[in-house]
């Protein structure tokens, strides 16, 4: 054994091992730094309903494609200063796959056997991006982190919601030809909107603040306020001095508004009276074939009615009287407003400079609060859009002395090897190739041998 092991540890043979151990080493290091570090990846993970069943956060049919699309591509380009890169080369060295989790894999394989119909898409992809030229400058982890940053914004400014009901901008209405009902009218139908769209995200998420510490409760708050002090004051100025451009204008057109719905109003009110007839008429001849003789789980004795068409008869008739009591109600409302504007011929201009000042006073105040509560909805969206997925992106440039070790050790057996072979095994393996090299010429010449006698047997 010592004889073994002195024999493998001659000064030549460990001068080799450190030789290969150590360019071993260095070609570890040089794949680390030309190949693996130019190979880059990052996880995308949705979370937000309907990702799992292949739609985007608008219900359009969801593409994990257009993460290397051309948009995408042009913005991460953009963000990494390279405009005059080939697009379409980076969109070849991007890949992309997917993986779905074992509790989605589970979920399927149970809908399969109770035979349900099920859809799953996967919500977890892999995005791969390997730089071409190894030895120009590693610029690979950039470009992913920019990918990232591009593709968050394209996702965003197409599927996310856009909150631009909030937008008030008074250059965009022409107050100085309409009338200051209708100016009211238009600030509290915009108001309202505005309202019900910041109302409902309240009641998506309660605990949000900006970082104003602002939420958007508050929000909501300045628009009441303003709907029930700025807007209400104006309204009951133009209409308790019968303020208007033109009052004939404006009786005339209240005098069409009542026309039309009373017209409106005895079409709906005379649908529902002929259903209702129709209903009286009816159900008291199908009442004998519509309940029915039943028994509950305590066997008591019951009737059940069951569906028949005079119960959407029924609903119809009612739906209409409905709607007819709302149309009543607005030709009442005109009739009052008629009524007080006929009083006056004509407005006089200093209450005319007052409800235009009140108006423009409106108009300011109105665009203020949506640039306030734009903002804090701006930032909810974000928060909510960021939401939509998780990006983990590629760690940082490391020496990965792991990879190294693993080449070191690969690079001491193969010198290991190689000194085993040469010091015990070479000698018994050139004596086996000389054999089989005497066999080769051996059975060469024997052939030779026997095409020559075959040849002097034809001469003969």
């Amino acid at each position: 054994m010592k004889k073994l092991i002195s024999r493998v540890l001659q000064k030549k043979n460990i001068l080799l091992i450190a030789v290969i151990t150590i360019l071993c080493g260095i070609g570890g290091s040089m794949y680390n730094i030309f190949v693996v570090n130019r190979q880059q990846s990052m996880v995308i993970e949705f979370n937000y309903p309907g990702s799992e069943k292949g739609l985007n956060p608008d219900g359009s049919t969801f593409e994990i494609s257009e993460l290397k699309s051309t948009a995408v591509i042009e913005k991460a380009k953009e963000y990494m200063n390279e405009t005059e890169s080939d697009t379409e080369f980076l969109r070849s060295r991007v890949f992309i796959t997917s993986k779905i989790s074992d509790t989605s894999i589970d979920k399927i394989i149970s809908d399969v056997q109770t035979e349900k119909n099920t859809i799953y898409m996967p919500t977890t992809f892999y995005i791969y991006y390997s730089q071409k030229n190894k030895f120009s400058k590693n610029e690979s982890k950039l470009f992913m982190e920019s990918l990232a940053k591009a593709y968050t914004e394209y996702f965003s400014e197409k599927y996310s919601e856009k909150n631009d009901i909030l937008i008030f901008d008074p250059d965009n209405y022409d107050f100085e030809h309409i009338d200051y009902i209708e100016a009211h009218r238009i600030f509290k139908n915009k108001v309202e909107s505005m309202l019900n769209y910041i109302t409902a995200h309240q009641t998506e998420n309660r605990a949000f603040y900006s970082e104003d510490k602002l939420n958007l409760g508050m929000a909501a708050k300045k628009l009441e306020s303003f709907r029930d002090t700025s807007l209400e004051k104006f309204y009951a100025y133009i209409v308790q001095n019968s303020v208007s451009k033109n009052n004939s204008e404006y009786i005339k057109s209240l005098d069409y508004l009542i026309d039309d719905n009373t017209l409106e109003y005895k079409k709906e009110i005379e649908g529902s009276e002929i259903i209702k007839n129709a209903v009286e008429k009816y159900d008291p001849s199908i009442a004998a074939v519509a309940f029915v003789p039943s028994i509950d789980i305590k066997k008591n004795y019951y009737m059940s009615r069951t569906k028949t068409g005079i119960d959407d008869l029924t609903k119809m008739s009612y739906n209409d009287g409905m709607t007819a009591s709302k149309t009543l109600k607005e030709v009442e409302y005109y009739k009052s407003l008629r009524e007080k504007f006929s009083v006056v011929n004509f407005s006089s201009a200093a209450k005319k400079q007052i409800a235009d000042d009140m108006l423009k006073e409106m108009a300011e105040n109105l665009e203020q609060i949506s640039t306030e509560i734009l903002k804090i909805d701006d930032e909810y969206i974000t928060h909510k859009t960021m939401n939509y997925f998780v990006i983990r992106l590629p760690s940082d440039y490391s020496l990965r002395l792991s990879l190294i070790a693993k080449f070191v050790i690969a690079g001491f057996a193969v010198s290991l090897a190689l000194i085993l072979f040469n010091e015990f095994l070479r000698m018994r393996f050139l004596k086996k190739v000389h054999v089989i090299d005497s066999a080769f010429e051996a059975a060469e010449e024997a052939k030779k041998k026997e095409e020559e006698e075959e040849e002097e047997k034809e001469e003969e």
